[in-house]
């Protein structure tokens, strides 16, 4: 690892313990300058503002995910990848320390406004999903008026509002397919695509049967 990587991670590292500790709207680049022991010149070095910042921390806790999300991407069809990949990220938030409580009920807003405030975490989005887009319409599995970047800023922010603190990701897998199927997937392709189809137990009669 090169000094400077070195550097970037305990930047991070230390920002994250900042956002959590502090809160995302209260932290600030001194905060994190005092937490890494650097000075707030160094810290400017390597991000521009907390924007930027805010985004490598959630980026590094997503870096697993990012790898199988690639993975996914490169083997299944673009619009499969879409399903599936959400819901790997949601179980991501679920079992990460640091996102649950990032994407929890008193953090979501501040997170999403840091986040989708800026062009920075949407331009690191774009250059990981741009690619896997625009494959995707060459190979005809995406409507062709779709203009990469609104795609790519669009497909972001449904995804990511399925990572706060929403109901649907208390359900069974199988429930959030059917929504992304039925609302996401479609204005995509331009073809509706069946739902899964999801057999529900039948409720338990707990009334008392009356001898004949």
């Amino acid at each position: 690892m090169e000094p400077g990587d070195a550097t970037r991670a305990r930047i991070v590292e230390s920002a994250s313990a900042c956002f959590l500790r502090l809160g995302v709207a209260k932290t600030t680049i001194d905060d994190v300058a005092a937490e890494v022991r650097l000075s707030r010149r160094t810290i400017y070095r390597y991000y521009a503002n907390k924007n930027e910042l805010f985004s490598a921390v959630v980026s590094h806790e997503l870096e697993d995910m990012s790898r199988e999300g690639r993975r996914v991407y490169e083997t299944l069809p673009f619009a499969d990848a879409v399903v599936e990949v959400t819901l790997a990220m949601s179980r991501r938030v679920a079992e990460s320390p640091t996102l649950s409580k990032l994407f929890g009920v008193d953090t979501a807003g501040e997170t999403f406004e840091i986040l989708f405030g800026g062009q920075e975490f949407t331009a690191l989005v774009e250059r990981f999903l741009g690619p896997f887009i625009r494959g995707a319409q060459v190979r005809g599995e995406l409507r062709r008026d779709v203009d990469v970047k609104d795609a790519v800023e669009w497909v972001t922010h449904v995804v990511f509002s399925l990572l706060g603190p929403n109901p649907v990701i208390s359900q069974h897998d199988d429930d959030v397919r059917i929504l992304l199927r039925t609302f996401v997937v479609p204005g995509l392709t331009g073809i509706a695509t069946p739902a899964p189809v999801v057999k529900k137990a039948a409720p338990k009669n707990t009334a008392t049967t009356r001898s004949q």
